[in-house]
């Protein structure tokens, strides 16, 4: 007889009879999907989700009524949603759906096939978060976005585990409505779940002994009011199948659950890891039957979906070989146990709940689940690699280069990675000839510009010197560094021999040397660390012993300088900014949803507090005191809320009429100034009559809004940054201080025009100059307060009208407040070319050294850092995607996909580090040098 229980399948359409004790839910969720186009479902797991929509509501509709179109993210979200359409349509679909617009031109069609409303139903939808990338959802993204924004007749719901919704922000940017239509679904109270034993049994002429059902419950969850589903049908079913083996059945045609069966079933506390142990143990193989299940199980503990074939691979992977007859056999025991689902359309198996999963996932040792998630980390690669064609990078393989005895791999993912060690290799070997040539083109530059350079001393003199420098072997970097260094000592003040000495400083690092050799210490100690994921943000504390930020991998980083080790701690969330303590003992953390974390270096959280973020400049919405009884300034709206170390609001700063953006807080604690949409920047200290903050100065002149706002290092001055285009430095007293910086190239003509969707920040005339004409949301102090750092935004709208934020702008000030305007400045690069059109490329990221003197500047796009001398010679240029100096500006931190590497820009500081590692390179050659100047 077959049983009335899932024991772990969900409720399909046909189930409609047994289906029990989810009337108000199925309601809820009936009506909800009619106010949006947009739903979301979620609870936790066990809670019965899936059953309520691809049951419940769908027996709330008519045949007529909807089409809907079941979509599990497989190997791709993008690829199964275009299945799901192409499979739905009678219609013969294009080929290949690649962009939004061929997603809207799908559905479209799709109607007009059925002239029924289009549901798309994304079941398990987390595990778009587990298994994709950040490309797979930002192109998901723009699919959902542009759907939502046309008037073709569809739906979307979501449903999802609760624990994933965090992933939901990274939607919220694009898609501002995505939480506002939800349906959270929970736990089944006692009273329904009777409805849920009771109705099934009543179908079927089971018979329940008095207080059975009751009993089950307190059973299942005592003390409780609620119960877990999947414990309900797991029981439900044993007890079922322990009543058809009584023959005669005992009652009814369909038996009698009574209270002495219901104590044969044993303890609910792990029923699931019970039965999961009983049927292994059972096989003829249990190993082998083991780790084939652990293959449809994520890195996350989720199920996950998988062919015979694929299976294998991970079972190989895991160290297990197993002939494919085999596997298929066991694939089949599992089904027939009701372990596995059969197979679905794309032939994959996977586990019948992440119940399961989890039980299995506790089987993982430490070495599997790291060995799955290097695999993970190559097949998203892989599929990058398959739709964009970008290979492996150095950094990626010399991650996997740890693996590499350890890791087995399908062919076409070995495969990918061999061809990505061989184009590396090959560029190698190009870079290594192009440098020789440049090498030998350069000594002969060299020779020249220091004979200009030196035209004033004697001839022999600079014949003298010219030739030792040419004397040098372009393969040993130890003779030309130090015959650079011995020139430096007589001309400290040369750029260009500052340059030869940082050039040749990493051909000494770079170079090919034995491990008995003093330079592989050197290179050791300089050795870029690898991190586990591409890093978004990070900077240097202010004390200068820790390097810290954000991963993709959604985790945080803490690097100790000193302890030469990084930390990590896990967030929940999206992170917008993150800032470390005056004292390198606390990191606040702000999140895109509006709050903020206080936590230890270990990412234990203190405690939480309320912030606004905007869609501009998130950099300075919390700032932490230096010292005294107060900890932490956070922006609230209109307000600043002031913390104590116990996470309890103690002051709250509230005059502004309008969103606050910015606060500071001078060095010595005394004041805090706040800035604001209103166009004002308030300067508050602490009222000792009214013991509390009230307003010291209002620094009005601005006509925008007020976006960023810095006390210098004194605390004498402060300066603010509008969206006026303008930058002023004023006293605590709001005199201001010489001319206001103007971040316009000739402001008062700049050429704007406007569409119909709004201003568009651009030049008709000359669009080379549009970049120019932005507002300014962020202004800094460079450390010796001579010059001025700020970052432009402006605001553009794509072909359908959707207003996007342009952050990609800083300029540099020099010392006489003077903006370089110039366009073939050392600060633009014009070598860009497209179809024959000069194309300017602007630095998106750029730091001064503490003493001014050196500027790095960084191109993300094309992952290139460049450092310039004051008066605009290129130094030096390397991979990366941003960066910043040492407190003390001896070294520059790169920053570079997941790795950073630091690399000595004092001259000084190169000399200790030769002398530490007693790296002389001193030639005959070189002491004639020294003998000639």
């Amino acid at each position: 007889m077959k049983s009335p229980f899932k024991f772990l399948d969900s409720y399909t359409k046909d189930d409609r009879e047994i289906f029990f004790g989810r009337d108000r839910e199925i309601e809820e969720l009936y009506q909800k999907v009619f106010e949006s186009k947009l739903l979301l479902v979620y609870g936790v797991s066990g809670t019965g989700k899936s059953s309520l929509i691809h049951c419940g509501l769908a027996n709330k509709f008519q045949e007529t009524d909807w089409l809907p179109l079941a979509v599990r993210r497989g190997r791709n979200m993008i690829d199964s949603m275009a299945a799901a359409i192409s499979s739905a349509s009678l219609t013969k679909q294009q080929n290949k759906f690649v962009s939004p617009a061929d997603f809207k031109k799908g559905v479209r069609s799709l109607y007009l096939d059925h002239y029924k409303p289009v549901f798309f139903i994304f079941d398990q939808f987390e595990e778009l978060f587990i298994f994709g990338d950040r490309e797979e959802r930002k192109s998901f993204i723009s699919i959902v976005k542009s759907l939502t924004e046309s008037e073709l007749q569809y739906r979307m719901i979501f449903v999802m585990r609760e624990e994933y919704m965090a992933g939901i922000t990274e939607f919220e940017k694009y898609i501002p409505t995505i939480f506002s239509n939800r349906v959270r679904i929970e736990k089944m109270s006692h009273i329904n779940a009777l409805e849920a034993i009771n109705g099934p049994c009543d179908k079927f002429n089971i018979t329940l002994e008095e207080g059975f059902a009751v009993s089950l419950l307190e059973k299942l969850s005592p003390g409780e009011t609620d119960v877990e589903l999947t414990y309900l049908q797991v029981f439900l079913d044993k007890i079922f199948r322990l009543t058809v083996q009584d023959k005669p059945p005992l009652g009814g045609d369909g038996g009698v659950f009574t209270l002495s069966l219901l104590e044969k079933t044993g303890d609910v506390s792990d029923l699931l890891g019970s039965f999961l142990e009983e049927q292994i143990s059972l096989l003829d193989d249990p190993d082998s039957g083991l780790v084939l299940l652990k293959s449809f199980v994520s890195v996350k503990g989720t199920k996950q979906p998988m062919k015979p074939e694929e299976a294998r691979e991970y079972m190989l992977t895991l160290g297990k070989d197993i002939r494919e007859d085999i596997i298929t056999e066991l694939i089949q025991t599992f089904v027939n146990l009701r372990i596995l689902s059969d197979k679905d359309q794309n032939g994959r198996y996977e586990l019948r709940h992440d119940s399961l999963a989890a039980k299995i996932f506790e089987k993982f040792t430490l070495a599997e689940k790291e060995l799955l998630e290097v695999r993970k980390f190559v097949e998203n690669a892989y599929y990058t690699f398959e739709n964009r064609g970008l290979l492996l990078k150095k950094d990626d393989l010399d991650y996997l280069a740890a693996y590499e005895n350890r890791l087995i791999l399908p062919k076409n993912l070995q495969d990918f990675i061999n061809t990505s060690r061989q184009k590396l290799s090959h560029q190698k070997k190009i870079l290594t000839r192009i440098t020789r040539i440049s090498l030998i083109v350069f000594i002969l530059i060299v020779a020249s510009v220091i004979r200009y350079y030196l035209a004033n001393q004697s001839t022999s003199r600079e014949e003298n010197l010219i030739g030792m420098i040419n004397l040098q072997s372009e393969s040993n970097p130890y003779q030309s560094l130090n015959s650079t260094l011995l020139l430096l000592e007589k001309y400290p003040t040369s750029t260009v021999l500052n340059k030869m000495a940082l050039d040749n400083f990493s051909k000494l690092l770079k170079a090919e040397v034995d491990t008995t050799d003093q330079a592989y210490l050197l290179q050791k100690e300089l050795k870029q660390k690898i991190l586990p994921s591409a890093i978004l943000l990070a900077e240097i504390s202010k004390e200068g012993h820790f390097i810290f930020g954000c991963m993709e991998n959604q985790h945080i980083f803490i690097y100790d300088l000193k302890a030469d080790q990084i930390n990590y701690f896990e967030i929940d969330g999206e992170l917008l900014n993150a800032e470390l303590s005056e004292k390198d003992t606390l990191i606040a953390l702000i999140y895109n949803d509006n709050t903020g974390r206080v936590c230890d270096l270990k990412g234990n959280v203190q405690y939480e507090f309320t912030t606004t973020p905007n869609n501009v400049m998130n950099e300075r919405l919390v700032c932490f005191f230096p010292t005294g009884e107060y900890q932490l300034a956070a922006v609230d709206e209109n307000r600043v809320n002031i913390y104590n170390d116990e996470g309890k609001i103690v002051y709250v700063l509230k005059n502004h009429t309008d969103k606050i953006n910015s606060v500071d807080i001078s060095p010595d604690g005394s004041f805090l100034a706040t800035a604001s949409d209103d166009k004002d920047c308030l300067i508050w200290n602490f009222n000792k009559e009214i013991n509390q903050y009230s307003v010291f100065n209002k620094l009005t002149g601005h006509n925008d809004t007020v976006w960023s706002c810095e006390f210098n290092r004194t605390g004498k001055y402060i300066i603010t940054a509008s969206a006026d285009s303008t930058i002023r430095i004023w006293d605590l007293y709001g005199k201001e201080r010489d001319a206001e910086f103007s971040f316009g190239y000739n402001y008062q003509e700049t050429r704007r025009y406007k569409t119909k969707y709004g201003e568009y920040d651009d030049d008709v005339e000359n669009p080379d100059l549009a970049p120019y004409y932005r507002k300014v949301c962020n202004a800094t102090f460079s450390k010796d307060e001579m010059s001025v750092i700020a970052t432009g935004y402006s605001y553009s709208y794509d072909p359908e009208g959707n207003k996007q934020v342009n952050l990609n702008q800083v300029l540099y000030f020099d010392r006489n407040s003077k903006l370089y305007q110039n366009l073939y400045s050392p600060f633009r690069d014009i070598a860009e070319i497209d179809d024959g059109k000069i194309i300017p490329v602007y630095y998106d990221h750029m730091v001064i050294s503490p003493d001014g003197d050196i500027v790095s500047v960084s191109e993300s796009e094309i992952n290139r850092t460049i450092l310039l001398s004051s008066d605009g010679l290129q130094l030096f240029t390397q991979e990366g995607n941003f960066s910043f100096f040492s407190n003390n500006g001896s070294y520059l931190y790169n920053i570079n996909h997941n790795s950073i590497s630091k690399f000595p820009v004092r001259i000084s500081e190169i000399k200790n580090l030769l002398v530490k590692f007693d790296i002389t390179g001193s030639t005959e050659a070189d002491k004639g040098l020294k003998m000639v100047i």
